[in-house]
């Protein structure tokens, strides 16, 4: 299943491993760096899972869990967590994220996970 895919992510390493992997998997990847072109895309695109660095330059989590109706991600979204924070992972999933992925990562694992959500698997 091709997918569009909002990378919500301010770090230029990771999000270029990011795209990569995804593109490489046949989706298509929007990446936003700021929470401002994270909104505008959100709102102008169709979007099918979005993936939110938890702290992007104000509140990743709130930022995602502010998304609604037509500006919500159809399948939902993952945050973006550093290991040695394990309490954004749960806020972020208290908040509605479907999974988390923690920094750093394998970019196989995340692509997984990716696949998992837009098959209904998380949620």
């Amino acid at each position: 299943m091709t997918a569009t895919v909002l990378l919500v992510e301010d770090e230029p390493m990771i999000g270029r491993i990011l795209e990569h992997k995804l593109s490489r998997e046949g989706h298509r990847v929007l990446w936003a760096r700021s929470a401002a072109e994270a909104e505008a895309l959100a709102g102008a695109e169709a979007v099918d899972v979005a993936l939110v660095d938890v702290t992007l330059e104000r509140d990743g989590v709130a930022l995602a869990a502010g998304w609604s109706g037509a500006r919500a991600p159809a399948r939902g979204w993952l945050v973006m967590v550093e290991a040695r924070r394990p309490a954004d992972a749960l806020r972020a999933t208290e908040a509605g994220a479907c999974g988390t992925i923690v920094k750093p990562f394998k970019p196989t694992v995340v692509a997984a996970q990716v696949r998992r959500v837009l098959d209904g698997e998380e949620r």
